[in-house]
């Protein structure tokens, strides 16, 4: 088959949805020597997601498409053309949007519902944008994508979609997670960050339904109450509403325990990650939930949120607590760092838990969804 996947909706620091096709393409051109691709990017990703196979085709697009009125234009007109001319059988839009017409099937990837779920978490303007679009995109396309059995559910009570258009296909991470022992790069990337003590680690965007505050105050009570030395590094960009989290800083006087490194490349978060004494991530809601992967797959003790997507990802290989609970949060923070015993299983655990989320897993099953044909499903 001919198969289009397009990545132009990725913005031009990989978070999430970056991430994610950046597995999947390296994913899919490790284990697919049969069909024939075509990547539509940004020009300043021409080099992200080229797998450098003779079945991979990379389509560069202009960076104005960062401009989200100028993408949706460009998918709905210019997008359909290119299609024809390339006689592609299969698109793959993996973020929500799709063509309102195209000469091929529609397959998209919904990575979560948090616009229905947690409307007040995300700016009004793009809440009405997807809150229309992904309805829409979900009647129109051949087959669904869900990063997780929750995002599944979330997508049959609020869309109202057939079980059976629906493909639960779990991501993977880069291989470059994984655990490293050199002590010269971890000093130097600690040195670059100004991290001074053994610390504990946040990555994500920084923005309200990351529960960030929740951390910032666990980690308060952690510090004053139990004399805890350590201290607290927040990696991530600066998302919509994150005022909040730099003025309960402020407010309980943290400045000089708490570092935040801005967006971070992953050839120096994986330093990040194995230097931590811990990764804690008290999300309200996942798609998927990646940043815990990352953390299991390289051997960091894991604290998360046992609510949504999250103890799909993490299993039994972490501590999963209420994220509604600041003074959960703080005892398993304690218990994490006094434990040493429990600390190394669940390094081992991590390990051993990362291992499924495996390339060939997600190659295999995305391609599955490609070769599906739903005309005959009903709503």
């Amino acid at each position: 088959m001919n198969i289009a996947i397009d990545l132009t909706p990725i913005p031009s620091q990989k978070t999430g949805v970056g991430k994610y096709a950046q597995v999947l393409i390296g994913a899919l051109g490790k284990f697919d020597d049969e069909n024939s691709y075509w990547i539509f990017v940004k020009k300043y990703h021409s080099q992200d997601f080229d797998p450098k196979k003779v079945n991979f085709h990379i389509i560069l697009c202009s960076n104005i498409l960062e401009n989200r009125l100028l993408r949706i234009l460009w998918e709905q007109f210019i997008l359909p053309i290119h299609l024809f001319r390339k006689k592609i059988k299969v698109l793959h839009s993996i973020h929500y949007t799709i063509p309102l017409f195209a000469p091929c099937r529609r397959v998209v990837t919904f990575h979560d519902m948090t616009f229905f779920l947690f409307p007040e978490k995300h700016l009004l303007i793009k809440k009405l944008f997807f809150r229309l679009i992904i309805p829409f995109s979900a009647q129109k396309a051949d087959r669904l994508i869900a990063d997780s059995k929750n995002t599944k559910n979330d997508m049959e009570k609020i869309l109202r979609i057939s079980p059976r258009k629906i493909d639960v296909v779990y991501g993977t991470i880069d291989p470059i997670y994984r655990p490293v022992e050199d002590i010269d790069e971890v000093t130097k990337i600690k040195n670059k960050y100004r991290i001074q003590n053994k610390f504990i680690l946040y990555v994500g965007t920084l923005e309200p339904r990351k529960n960030i505050v929740s951390l910032i105050r666990a980690y308060h009570k952690l510090i004053s109450q139990k004399c805890i030395k350590h201290q607290l590094v927040l990696v991530g960009k600066k998302g919509w509403g994150y005022q909040e989290i730099f003025k309960t800083v402020k407010n309980l006087n943290l400045k000089k325990k708490i570092i935040f490194t801005g967006y971070v490349s992953k050839s120096e978060l994986v330093f990040l990650y194995n230097a931590a004494d811990f990764f804690v991530y008290p999300s309200f809601y996942e798609g998927f939930g990646i940043p815990p992967l990352e953390a299991l797959a390289c051997g960091t003790p894991t604290i998360a949120s046992n609510i949504s997507s999250i103890p799909e990802v993490v299993g039994d290989a972490g501590i999963l607590v209420n994220p509604h609970s600041i003074e959960e949060l703080c005892r398993a923070m304690h218990e994490i760092l006094i434990n040493e015993k429990l600390r190394q299983e669940l390094r081992e655990k991590g390990l051993k838990r990362a291992k499924d989320f495996s390339e060939e897993r997600l190659a295999k099953n995305t391609i599955e969804s490609y070769k599906k044909n739903n005309k005959k499903i009903e709503f």
